[in-house]
């Protein structure tokens, strides 16, 4: 069973387009220094199969290989040694020593690093090494000017590619990153949007009791650090089972919608919470707020729920709230203990007959629980 190649690294088809072009433009100039040499059919030949074949041979090896971008980086210690070997042949010959030298240490440096360049040079290193010593080493480093200039024009080419595709791959690395950006701020911004729904009654649109609970031992301490009072102030809709059984559930949704459009206008400051408790009661938290003035706005509250009229399906409905206060220092230094007497002054305004206010500093003691006659 033939096992499928990995995907082609770009960089892989990169250095084969390259390799392929200036290999290719290489030979050209190169032959102007096999003239001038009067190499022989076998050099040529040689030459030929190096630079116009050898590219398409290192690209398919590469192709085919488990790892093509780990493969693709021996050959360009490859092409370090085989170009050594020619410089060795030749004599290091200056101009297209340079060109060698030049082109192999930019390869192996931008795609391997700093301990490629070394690889690079000593792959080169040993090309000239193996030459010299199967063939001996003369050293002529003359070469004619026409081939000096074209090598000097190769060279140059080369850098320029190099410095264009650089250029064109950080714009498109910029971009990239702009993009990134933006998506980043997009989830950051979508995460807080669903953090926000996770605390909030779907409903209503109001703080819910999940909030609620990290929020209010966060201004209590607050609040107690800085020797401020805070007021609870829990409502509840008198008789909202009867809406529900009278009118329907729909009904009873719109006067909880309706409640909590009152309780949005009328706690705006900054710091003020408003919270849907559960079901049809709801909680204010109030910090830096005296137990008096939560009071008078519990009452402003409840006067003005009480002329209301509420409209759902044609008809109009209307009904009373009541309402338990407490507050920090007065009733406790710790959230439960605050709810709890929020809650028991609820009870109490249930028990006396609804549609009332009553703050917890005016029970005598624990309010006994409501019974269930009293919603």
């Amino acid at each position: 069973m033939r096992v499928q190649a990995a995907k082609i690294h770009w960089v892989v088809t990169l250095i084969r387009r390259n390799r392929t072009l200036f290999f290719a433009l290489g030979f050209l100039v190169l032959g102007t220094h096999l003239v001038y040499l009067q190499a022989g059919p076998l050099m040529w030949a040689l030459l030929a199969l190096q630079l116009l074949v050898y590219p398409q041979l290192a690209y398919w090896r590469s192709a085919r290989a488990a790892d093509p971008l780990r493969t693709e980086m021996q050959h360009l210690l490859v092409d370090g040694l085989l170009l050594g070997i020619w410089m060795g042949v030749w004599g290091l010959p200056l101009w297209i020593s340079f060109m060698f030298f030049v082109g192999t240490c930019l390869n192996v440096m931008i795609f391997m690093g700093m301990a490629g360049l070394w690889k690079g040079v000593a792959a080169i290193a040993a090309g000239v090494a193996g030459a010299a010593a199967f063939n001996g080493l003369a050293f002529r480093p003359h070469t004619e000017l026409h081939t000096s200039l074209l090598c000097i024009a190769l060279l140059t080419g080369y850098l320029l590619i190099f410095a264009r595709d650089a250029y064109r791959r950080g714009v498109s690395l910029r971009e990239s990153r702009r993009q990134l950006g933006e998506r980043l701020d997009e989830i950051t911004r979508l995460q807080s949007q669903l953090q926000d729904q996770a605390q909030r009654d779907p409903l209503t649109g109001l703080h819910n009791r999940r909030f609620l609970d990290e929020a209010l031992e966060r201004e209590l301490a607050a609040c107690a650090a800085a020797g401020l009072p805070l007021a609870l102030v829990l409502i509840d809709i008198d008789r909202f089972k009867r809406i529900n059984d009278t009118y329907g559930h729909p009904a009873g949704d719109e006067m909880i919608r309706r409640l909590a459009e009152l309780l949005r206008e009328r706690v705006r400051d900054e710091g003020l919470i408003a919270c849907r408790y559960g079901g049809e009661e709801f909680l204010l938290m109030l910090p830096a707020t005296p137990l008096h003035d939560a009071a008078a706005l519990a009452e402003e509250l409840r006067a003005t729920f009480e002329s209301l009229r509420v409209e759902s399906g044609g008809q109009m409905m209307r009904t009373t709230l009541s309402i338990g206060v407490a507050g920090f220092p007065e009733h406790g230094a710790r959230a439960p203990m605050l709810v709890l007497r929020a809650d028991h002054a609820l009870y109490a305004a249930k028990l006396g007959g609804r549609n009332q206010v009553v703050r917890a500093d005016a029970l005598p003691g624990n309010a006994p629980p409501v019974p269930a006659a009293a919603t």
